[in-house]
């Protein structure tokens, strides 16, 4: 059952990235509600999901646009390990601040790496634009979004989970 509902929930990111998140853009840049699926499917059930449902979400996003899957991997790929790094890290910041670096770093670089995909096909390298179109107004998306999904589940009594991968048995 809880596969089911995985795939579901996958499946429904999906058409919601390709169908809903084009109808609001800002500037150059639209909501990216793969990355906050991904980021709350860390906090709240833990990196072992996230393990499966990243290469999932990227090959149903690839297929379903005009993105390359493995560019959209590798951008999503950083999310774990800085999550796990910040999770056990040198600096005293609470969960949230923990998911809104992960998530905004991981944006970032998902539009910068998905940018420098579009370079690399033929489209014409500008930086200003680069940034002032597609970086910075995905930053604030990326705020946004993370903080008005987060803070309900907070609200409802879900905790976060580490981020670090515990032993375990079969």
């Amino acid at each position: 059952m809880k596969t089911f509902r995985m795939a579901l929930l996958l499946v429904t990111v999906t058409v919601a990235d390709v169908t809903v998140a084009p109808l609001f853009p800002i500037r150059g840049a639209s909501p990216d509600f793969a990355l906050v699926t991904l980021m709350m499917l860390a906090v709240f059930s833990g990196p072992r999901t996230v393990m499966v449902a990243l290469p999932v979400l990227s090959v149903l996003l690839g297929f379903s646009t005009d993105r390359a899957p493995g560019l959209l991997l590798l951008g999503y790929l950083p999310l774990l390990p800085l999550a796990a790094y910040l999770d056990r890290g040198p600096l005293p910041l609470n969960r949230y601040a923990q998911v809104l670096a992960v998530g905004v770093a991981t944006g970032l670089w998902a539009r910068l790496l998905l940018a420098f995909g579009a370079i690399a096909q033929g489209a014409d390298l500008q930086i200003s634009a680069l940034l002032a179109d597609v970086l910075v107004p995905g930053f604030f998306l990326d705020v946004g979004l993370i903080t008005i999904v987060y803070f309900p589940f907070r609200l409802v009594g879900w905790s976060p989970r580490q981020m670090t991968l515990q032993r375990g048995g079969f």
